[in-house]
């Protein structure tokens, strides 16, 4: 079963489930292996 990405619209199987917290709002979302990748990379600092 093929998932789109939530950052970057490509088509992939392999997909990492992450919350994102807004004010007021939080929302799950599928990213594809390198947008996680580099959503990690973001949250380290």
């Amino acid at each position: 079963m093929a998932y789109q990405c939530y950052y970057c619209d490509h088509q992939t199987e392999s997909v990492h489930y992450v919350t994102f917290y807004e004010p007021e709002r939080e929302h799950s979302e599928l990213l594809c292996d390198e947008c996680y990748s580099e959503w990690l990379e973001s949250i380290k600092g």
